[in-house]
């Protein structure tokens, strides 16, 4: 058979379909999402594969293929739905996999010709031999966790890299062991975190071919003792990579040090928020307030960029909490902070107890992300929380704030961090959140 892999896109608040296909778009650097590769290179060689990222590349509806497989988030949900329902049209079997089934199977069950609940990696094999025998199943259900050792390198060769720099991604960990309230990883996985064998990580690192990569990973940095061993392995190898962790990562000066030395140059660490309040509301209370600051220096004097992850919205937040957020953030000298809006996902704790209440007013599966408020805030109006965020990002990413962070802090990777800054500068002038190609 014939298989086309889509990480489909979004559509704006006009109703357009958000891509980057612009010339100026070429400069930003693009994050693969490493299912799609994964999930073909676990395709029998007997059938043929092809993978389209629609944020970069436009969707040919008349394709000769007889499956497409969707990988969505629920902020795609009606991207999803639209491409499904045209190749339905034609006879081409769809298959719908990723966080939007496994946390709402319900909202997209009859919209595809089957859905995948979970981990896909051991049923993909099977979904396929069952469509080739005509006895394809609604659904399929993931029972175990995936035996992480039997992962194959992924499909890295069918990656689009048409752009400055691409960013290619390696995984060593699955899932955190934190179960945060308003998690969809936490939700999904359960709390299980899992480890790759570290000589296959280090293979698929080799097998990307870049000297760019992205650890996307949920908490690469959990097990000290495997990610020292990692990193002890990766030295050498000349690559520049980055991941996404908790603040604990700071408690381990010499783990730090050795991330330094295998080529590690930022971590994007879950801050959330500086009220220990809100913390306690939503079930983060592993790392202290009062730690915050000496937490974020130890990452930066390892001569690695911290990337400050912000959320806004959650029950303590009041309208000076923006003001006071941006200050401290200065204070710290922080080169990179990612503001968003509190998203009260359906199949979260968080975002159940919310919607079973009159406090989420818009139901749209689609606008669960920036830069829409969908709930009613504890301590101040949808507006001013929307208003607040996007004035936190207009005022961060100011040049004056840029010089005073970037002079005031550790000077590793300077160049890097003047670049990010200047290219979300670029992002928030043009009314686009820094982390999505478009609203």
């Amino acid at each position: 058979m014939k298989v086309m892999f889509v990480h489909p896109a979004h559509y704006g608040q006009d109703g357009s379909l958000v891509q980057a296909k612009r010339w100026y778009d070429w400069f930003d650097a693009y994050l693969p999402h490493l299912g799609p590769a994964l999930i073909a290179a676990l395709t029998p060689e007997r059938h043929d594969v092809t993978l389209v990222e629609e944020y970069l590349e436009d969707i040919d509806f008349e394709a000769d293929v007889d499956v497409v497989a969707l990988s969505g988030q629920i902020m795609q949900f009606d991207r999803c739905r639209d491409i499904a329902a045209r190749f339905r049209q034609r006879g081409v079997k769809t298959v719908l996999g990723g966080y939007l089934p496994s946390l709402l199977p319900a909202n997209v069950r009859g919209l595809f010709d089957a859905i995948v609940v979970g981990e896909g990696d051991e049923l993909w094999p099977q979904i396929l031999d069952d469509m080739e025998h005509d006895r394809l199943q609604p659904e399929y259900r993931a029972n175990r966790p995936v035996d992480l050792t039997r992962l194959p390198v992924p499909r890295y060769d069918l990656i689009n890299r048409r752009r400055a720099v691409t960013v290619l991604p390696v995984q060593a960990t699955r899932g955190c062991p934190f179960c945060c309230q308003y998690c969809s990883v936490a939700s999904v996985f359960a709390g299980g975190y899992r480890r790759r064998p570290i000589d296959h990580v280090v293979r698929d690192l080799a097998a990307a071919g870049s000297r760019h990569i992205n650890f996307c990973d949920d908490n690469l940095c959990e097990d000290v003792r495997f990610a020292g061993k990692l990193f002890e392995a990766m030295r050498g190898m000349g690559i520049r990579w980055g991941t996404q962790t908790t603040l604990n990562v700071a408690k381990h000066p010499d783990l730090l040090r050795q991330a330094r030395k295998s080529g590690c140059v930022m971590m994007a660490v879950g801050v959330e928020t500086f009220s220990a309040q809100n913390l306690r509301d939503v079930d983060k209370t592993f790392y202290r307030i009062e730690r915050y600051a000496e937490g974020l220096r130890r990452i930066a004097d390892a001569g690695i960029a911290p990337h400050a992850l912000i959320i806004f919205g959650l029950p303590s937040d009041d309208p000076d909490t923006f003001r006071r957020t941006v200050d401290y953030l200065e204070e710290l000298a922080v080169p990179v902070a990612q503001f968003f809006i509190l998203t009260p996902y359906p199949g979260t704790p968080m975002g159940d107890a919310m919607w079973q209440t009159d406090r989420v007013f818009d139901r749209s599966l689609s606008r669960l992300r920036e830069p829409y408020v969908v709930y009613k805030p504890q301590r101040m109006t949808p507006q001013q929380l929307h208003d607040g965020w996007w004035s936190a990002l207009q005022r961060f990413y100011s040049m004056g704030s840029i010089i005073k962070r970037l002079t005031r802090g550790r000077r590793h990777n300077l160049a890097t961090n003047l670049v990010t800054n200047l290219l979300y500068q670029s992002k928030v002038r043009r009314g686009l959140h820094p982390v999505y190609f478009g609203f």
